[in-house]
């Protein structure tokens, strides 16, 4: 569930690194050296992080909704941009998005997309190739969602 979270976080346009299937001392490692906010669902690690001072917090929930709203409170976040937006990153890599032109992509989107979208992005790192289509529209729904219910109080 964690890492569908990391691909939401990065969309959303927060730096986000994902370590699945890692050891415990590599992720504080991880921590100490990136001096990153550590997500987890492991209670052992929780209780090691806050012993060593590193910045974290467990998450409980099982609803992917709701961990994202608590994220964002836990993180005094007030607001979340609709995606794409100038900080919209790879959901694959995390890697920095790039306006890409249209005519480039001619052969490598498929037919219908290249005719109905306008704007291209292309990731820095990996070269994987977003546009504003269906799952955009879902990632803003969420985004409605998530922004309405930061607002309450």
């Amino acid at each position: 569930m964690l890492g569908k979270v990391a691909k939401k976080l990065r969309l959303f346009g927060f730096d986000t690194e994902y370590l699945a299937n890692t050891d415990d001392n590599k992720i504080i490692k991880r921590g100490l050296d990136s001096k990153r906010i550590i997500l987890t669902k492991d209670k052992q690690l929780h209780k090691r992080l806050i012993k060593l001072k590193i910045p974290s917090f467990p998450i409980i929930s099982e609803n992917e909704l709701e961990t994202l709203v608590i994220i964002m409170k836990e993180s005094h976040i007030n607001y979340v941009y609709s995606v794409p937006n100038e900080n919209t990153r790879c959901s694959l890599c995390n890697g920095t998005l790039d306006e890409i032109q249209k005519p480039s992509l001619v052969n490598v989107v498929p037919k219908k997309v290249f005719e109905n979208t306008s704007m291209f992005f292309e990731c820095s790192n990996c070269n994987k190739i977003y546009w504003d289509g269906k799952h955009i529209k879902e990632i803003n729904q969420i985004i409605d969602k998530i922004n309405k219910e930061i607002k309450q109080v």
